[in-house]
């Protein structure tokens, strides 16, 4: 009788070439001797294009000497245990990074140019310079700022070939869009505050943006052609009635077919004497909160429990997943530090604020040691990429890593 282990050779590499999840390809050349001498060749050549099942975090750009050609970047798996795992990035090497949908949008100092990033085929499509946003215009040497800047990116559409797809970003006090091949970026007005987060819901084809003062608005970015585009109110936060003061922080997505969650995030500030100031910086996160509004009945309302849900936010676009119980965990919060403000006079950068934030009773579980995630240029932050295509003709012409 034939055992795993004795499978011909020929099957087992026809069938490794249809493996399309990158821990799928791990756990196939770990079955056995014969499964991975059979299959290596195979999944070398495509491994490194593969989506991850879950979540993965891309970690700051290391100093240490292996990295120091920083043509690579870690990445933190939540699947397979929490596992490392290494992809050539040299596009992201000094730049910053925001993502959504998997992919990362760069900007650099040169002309002030963006452009995305699939971080797993290493596609790029070029953006329209940023000289429409008014924190621009300043002394070219304040470079920091400039990078400072550029705080969220949404997606209308995780496929950029699809002819609805368009780019929002906050930047400062400015939200612009476009699409692959504009010659600009168009902007978006009419809100009141500051800005906090922007959430495009895939259902309501609407796109949504909450201010500092608890406002959300709302606007149609595809149908939509008007020059600029003008936000409609929608609603505002009743902060008074749920016992709340100012927002201190606030993120926002799409939480099933008519509905948007809201997650307010509060933080404790240290003093340089204070114990918690070495492991964490300047500051820590103490607590969540979530409430959902409703937007067929335009109500309010507290959520205590994610459900079956774990939500990931930071500086990507504020997305969730189901929890599996393993790899990601169910009324869960993931967060990554994103404030860049603190840590622009520290030495040695900042970034520890990184964690796991139970609904159920409020505790925080660290990911890792927070030195792994200090950052002085791009910070770190989560990529959706199941959302990411498997780019085919990438994968005929990889090279072994």
């Amino acid at each position: 009788m034939t055992t795993w282990s004795e499978l011909l050779p020929e099957i087992l590499t026809t069938v490794a070439g249809k493996l399309d999840i990158y821990e799928d390809c791990i756990n196939f050349i770990c079955v056995c001797t014969s499964w991975k001498s059979s299959s290596i060749k195979t999944i070398k050549n495509s491994i490194q294009h593969l989506p991850s099942r879950l979540p993965m975090l891309m970690l700051a750009e290391s100093n240490t000497y292996e990295d120091e050609s920083h043509q690579h970047r870690r990445f933190f798996l939540l699947s397979n245990g929490g596992t490392m795992r290494k992809l050539p990035l040299p596009e992201a090497h000094r730049q910053r990074c925001i993502s959504s949908h998997g992919w990362l949008l760069t900007t650099g100092e040169q002309e002030f140019y963006t452009k995305l990033v699939n971080p797993l085929s290493g596609t790029q499509i070029d953006l329209p310079e940023l000289y429409m946003f008014e924190e621009l215009y300043f002394d070219q040497d304040e470079w920091v700022y400039y990078g400072f800047s550029m705080r969220k990116v949404v997606f209308t559409s995780s496929n950029p070939s699809d002819p609805s797809f368009r780019v929002i970003i906050i930047w400062g006090k400015t939200i612009g869009f476009c699409r692959p091949g504009d010659a600009s970026w168009a902007r978006i007005n009419g809100w009141k505050g500051g800005l906090f987060d922007i959430t495009y819901h895939s259902l309501q084809k609407r796109l949504y943006i909450v201010t500092t003062m608890g406002i959300i608005y709302e606007c149609d970015i595809i149908k939509d052609v008007s020059s600029p585009l003008t936000l409609s109110l929608v609603t505002t936060f009743p902060a008074k009635e749920f016992g709340c003061g100012s927002l201190p922080w606030a993120y926002l997505l799409e939480w099933g077919h008519n509905s948007l969650l809201m997650i307010t995030r509060e933080r404790q500030y240290f003093k340089k004497h204070d114990d918690g100031y070495e492991r964490y910086g300047p500051y820590k996160t103490n607590m969540f909160q979530c409430f959902m509004f409703g937007l067929d009945d335009e109500k309010w309302s507290t959520l205590t429990s994610l459900g079956d849900k774990a939500v990931f936010i930071g500086f990507n676009s504020s997305f969730s997943v189901i929890g599996d119980g393993e790899g990601v965990k169910p009324n869960c919060i993931y967060f990554t530090d994103d404030l860049y403000e603190p840590y622009r006079g520290l030495p040695d950068g900042g970034g520890g604020d990184v964690g796991i934030y139970h609904m159920s009773n409020g505790t925080i579980e660290t990911i890792f040691g927070s030195q792994q995630s200090v950052f002085r240029d791009c910070p770190p932050l989560w990529l959706q990429t199941n959302t990411l295509p498997v780019i085919s003709s990438c994968l005929k012409g990889a090279k072994d890593v």
